[in-house]
């Protein structure tokens, strides 16, 4: 029994391990991406709304992601695992409704001030 729970505790460790792992592996991506706005940015301004909600969204998005990570890492079992599991996934559905309405709201501003905009065209 006690060599089933040691096993136990460390097969959620190495999940945890895997998960860490894998954020970090995408906030290089989220880094390269933002490098890669950064330099559209002279060409394009109107991205700098919708790069500063994205950055905020990937933020919050793996701040979570790393609690949940160290949470995964002191499950002590299965119901621990499902519990926490489940809790994210509905913090992450909760998180995502919120940003989803967020940046519709911010493409609607930008679509307007774009329209109100002098344009480029006119004789």
């Amino acid at each position: 029994m006690e060599k089933e729970n040691e096993d136990q505790k460390q097969f959620f460790k190495d999940l945890s391990a895997a998960e860490e792992q894998a954020v970090q592996e995408v906030r290089c991506v989220e880094e390269n991406y933002y490098s890669l706005i950064q330099a559209m940015m002279p060409a394009l301004p109107w991205l700098a709304d919708f790069n500063k909600k994205l950055q905020s969204y990937i933020e919050q998005n793996f701040a979570a992601a790393l609690e949940f990570a160290r949470e995964l890492s002191q499950a002590k079992d299965t119901q621990d695992f499902v519990r926490i599991h489940t809790a994210y996934i509905q913090k992450c559905l909760q998180s995502s409704a919120a940003q989803m309405a967020d940046f519709a709201e911010t493409c609607t501003n930008v679509a307007s001030g774009a329209s109100k905009a002098p344009s480029l065209h006119s004789e």
